[in-house]
């Protein structure tokens, strides 16, 4: 029995100028690498959400608090 996991392969259009801006921001040097952290940090979010957790940021004071809002993430099932 092969217990490789199944893997799916996805194509997207993306500006290659914001593409190329993350990559730098990030230190990641290929697409998939920048695709697997995104997905990787969506799934953490839609957890949390999911949980009825709120998903914010805040300066190194703790204060000037933005709460990060997608419909993907109020709309999950």
């Amino acid at each position: 029995m092969d217990n490789t996991p199944k893997k799916t392969e996805i194509r997207v259009a993306i500006d290659s100028d914001f593409l190329k801006k993350l990559e730098d921001r990030l230190g990641v040097s290929r697409s998939t690498d920048l695709a697997r952290a995104a997905l990787s940090l969506l799934d953490w979010a839609s957890a949390e959400s999911t949980e009825g957790r709120l998903i914010l940021s805040t300066d190194n004071e703790g204060k000037n608090v933005h709460q990060l809002v997608m419909p993907e993430l109020t709309n999950k099932k």
